[in-house]
């Protein structure tokens, strides 16, 4: 029985780096993440003409990948397809210890193209396929038996009702709810959904510099005090700059350590399961800070969002001294 339910979408993820001026051929923003067509998908790899590389995907996916590293009982649900990148998805699930609570449609499993520039930035253009068909219907009180804490990505506001549902049947579980709000164009969109669920339901609620100011109109400590007004705590992360953390009127700000990413794809992410595992274990929000920065900061030093078995010895190794 899992304590920790990430609830997403299991995306397969193709990587692939790109010069800056690639972007001129992708419709929108730099740095954030849009649905595209499947056919425009495939256009702009064959644009590139470079080979993609393929990981198993998705924001809640990426968090428990690192929250399942730290021992930590986790398991997924989502909806994929019935095809090969479902089953290939399934199975590299159960190969990092998450469990699996998939849900399977006639729709293909979805994909994401990350396109990672030379400064290691990642600009997310996605199908989403059968990840956006999962509702509030599909969800069941045993889905949520044991659970501890539930993990919502961004992403689920496109499903309907999911994401309301799902932070209150984790509430009448007796489960803490983490949010984790995705890119700014979500934020944009459903802002006025974000601060009503923020207000009900969220316990932990992250943000990058970007989301928070779309959301609260503030940046640095002031948009971490507003996001500690909406949920119980809140979490801005400023990449190289840092994060700040704050619960009541406690407001802690954790140093980055000092590395040159290679990729950023799934810092955000990774940086949550540090932190989440540190808040599992107990621990001040400062050392959960620390856990985040230091499993963000490995995460970013390799291609894609999954960290290497063997580096996961060095992130122990600097966590022990605060165990």
């Amino acid at each position: 029985m899992s304590e920790i339910i990430g609830i997403g979408g299991p995306i397969l993820d193709q990587i692939l780096p790109v010069p800056d001026d690639f972007l001129t051929h992708v419709p929108g923003k730099k740095g954030g993440m849009e649905p595209i067509s499947f056919p425009l998908l495939e256009e702009l790899v064959a644009k590139s003409g470079a080979e993609p590389v393929l990981v198993p995907g998705g924001s809640a996916r990426n968090t428990l990948h690192g929250l399942a590293r730290f021992g930590e009982p986790c398991a997924l649900l989502g909806m994929v397809g019935s095809d090969s990148r479902g089953v290939t998805f399934r199975k590299k699930l159960e190969e990092v210890g998450i469990g699996s609570l998939l849900l399977e449609s006639e729709t293909p499993t979805a994909i994401v193209l990350s396109l990672v520039t030379p400064d290691g930035e990642r600009t997310m253009r996605t199908f989403q396929g059968a990840s956006t068909e999962l509702r509030g219907a599909h969800l069941e009180p045993s889905h949520f038996s044991g659970a501890k804490l539930v993990h919502l990505e961004g992403y689920t506001l496109f499903n309907g009702d999911l994401a309301e549902t799902a932070m209150r049947m984790a509430k009448e579980a007796g489960a803490k709810v983490s949010f984790d709000l995705a890119s700014f164009e979500i934020v944009e969109q459903f802002r006025e959904t974000i601060l009503s669920l923020a207000d009900r339901y969220v316990d932990l609620l992250f943000a990058n510099e970007m989301e928070a100011k779309a959301l609260t109109g503030e940046e640095g400590e002031l948009g971490c005090a507003r996001l500690a007004e909406l949920a119980e705590i809140g979490i801005l992360l400023q990449g190289p700059l840092g994060c700040f953390v704050q619960e009541g009127k406690h407001r802690y700000h954790c140093p980055a350590y000092p590395v040159e990413p290679l990729d950023t794809t799934g810092a955000g992410d990774l940086f949550t399961s540090g932190f989440l595992h540190g808040y599992r274990q107990g621990y001040p929000l400062e050392i959960c800070a620390q856990y985040g920065a230091i499993s963000g900061r490995a995460v970013v030093q390799v291609m894609g969002p999954v960290i290497p078995h063997e580096q996961w010895s060095e992130i122990f190794a600097k966590l022990k001294p605060r165990l």
